[in-house]
């Protein structure tokens, strides 16, 4: 048995390399085994000599895993790695439940043409050239907007009151008004030409009193 590297790439027909993908010594240690007719057995003796005392090592060729009475053909690669727990396995199923309720997006903005432009950048550019093109329109559209707000401002509102009720009962008042200021004119000149009011009999009495607390001052 020899130590070689991966660099150096020796490769014999009569020797079986064994690459080891350990993570007690941190690093990958390669070697190249010569040994005829050799079996899974032989090999995982020959790494534990070189390891040590290893157990849960798995030896696989060609992505087949050897078994310690498996034949291993000269001139092949075997890679020796430590056995890892697998779980209970169902994450699959996971994967594709999660799947079927994401929905798909339609938005490709952040893809790239064939230049390296981001779609997004000129779809950007195409908007702002229609927003400039369309700006005169924009502007006739205001323009037209603003004459039309003016020439209703400027019209007469053709809103009708029409209410039958309501003109009857302004007549009827109007009418009350009338006669009670022909009345009130009546009394006034039923009152006599000289303009003198009539004392109140209240008036006199006071004035009768006045005088008789006068006369024992």
């Amino acid at each position: 048995c020899c130590s070689c590297s991966v660099s150096e790439g020796i490769r014999t027909k009569a020797a079986t390399m064994i690459l080891l993908e350990s993570h007690i010594s941190g690093h990958r240690r390669l070697w190249c085994i010569q040994e005829k007719n050799a079996t899974g057995g032989d090999l995982l003796e020959a790494l534990m000599e070189r390891e040590g005392q290893i157990s849960d090592v798995v030896l696989q060729s060609q992505g087949r895993i050897l078994s310690p009475s498996s034949p291993v053909p000269e001139g092949s690669t075997v890679v020796a790695t430590l056995q890892l727990l697998g779980g209970k396995g169902g994450f699959g199923s996971m994967l594709r439940a999660i799947g079927a309720q994401i929905e798909k997006t339609t938005n490709r903005e952040a893809c790239r043409d064939l230049s390296g432009r981001r779609l997004r950048d000129i779809n950007e550019e195409k908007r702002l050239k229609d927003f400039i093109s369309k700006k005169a329109e924009r502007e006739r559209e205001m323009q037209e907007r603003k004459r039309q707000k003016f020439e209703k401002l400027k019209e007469t509102p053709k809103h009708i009151f029409q209410n039958d009720s309501y003109y009857q009962q302004r007549e009827l008042r109007e009418k009350n008004l009338y006669d009670s200021l022909d009345k009130a004119f009546e009394n006034m000149n039923d009152s006599g030409p000289s303009g003198i009011k009539r004392q109140c009999p209240d008036s006199r009495e006071k004035t009768a009193f006045k005088a008789k607390r006068g006369r024992f001052m």
